[in-house]
C-alpha cells in the first residue's frame, strides 16, 4: 500500500507537466528568441534531407533530439541546427522569423504553420518538401512523417509559411 501512495504524486506531477506542454504549444516558452542568420538557397535541400532522415522518430512532448523524440518545433529547431541555422525553440516564435511566404510560393525547406486551437501560441509547425507536402512530428502516439498540405485537416488549419532559406533568384 505504501508503494502505491508514493507513485500517485509522481503520476500526478507527470500529468501536470504533460498538460502544461500541451496547452503551451509545442515547447516551453522560456527559451529566448534569436533571429536566424540567412542561409543560402542551396541549403533548402539539406534541410529537407535532414528532416527526412528523422522519419519514424517518435513524438515526445518537449522533445528535441532523435534519441529522445521530437515535438513539432523541436523537429524544426533540430533540423535547422544541422545546417547551421539557429531558430527559436517554440513554434509561435518560429512564426516570427524569416520572411512570410504566400501559400502558392512555398518551397522546400520553408516552415509551414497551422493553428490548432485556443491561444495564438498553440501552433503546429513542419518543413515543406518538394512534393506539396510537409514533414512534421504530429502528436502523442505519432511519429515524424510526411503529409500533404492539401489534406483537409491541414488545409483548414493552415495559417502561413516562413522562408528561413534566402532566395537568390
Amino acid at each position: 500500500m505504501g508503494a502505491l501512495r508514493k507513485k500517485r504524486p509522481v503520476r500526478a506531477a507527470l500529468l501536470l507537466l504533460l498538460g502544461a506542454v500541451w496547452l503551451g504549444g509545442c515547447a516551453p516558452a522560456h527559451i529566448p528568441v534569436e533571429p536566424p542568420p540567412p542561409m543560402p538557397e542551396s541549403g533548402k535541400n539539406a534541410v529537407v534531407a535532414a528532416a527526412r532522415s528523422l522519419m519514424g522518430v517518435r513524438y515526445t512532448p518537449g522533445g528535441e533530439s532523435p534519441r529522445t523524440g521530437f515535438d513539432c518545433s523541436g523537429l524544426t529547431w533540430w533540423t535547422y541546427r544541422q545546417v547551421g541555422v539557429t531558430l527559436p525553440r517554440v513554434s509561435y516564435e518560429q512564426y516570427e522569423v524569416g520572411q512570410a511566404v504566400g501559400r502558392r510560393d512555398i518551397r522546400p525547406g520553408d516552415l509551414v504553420f497551422f493553428r490548432l486551437s485556443g491561444s495564438r501560441k498553440n501552433m503546429h509547425v513542419g518543413i515543406a518538401t518538394e512534393r506539396g507536402a510537409f514533414i512534421h512530428s504530429p502528436s502523442k502516439g505519432g511519429r515524424v512523417r510526411e503529409e500533404s498540405l492539401d489534406m483537409p485537416y491541414w488545409r483548414e488549419r493552415y495559417v502561413g509559411a516562413r522562408r528561413i532559406v534566402r532566395s537568390d533568384g
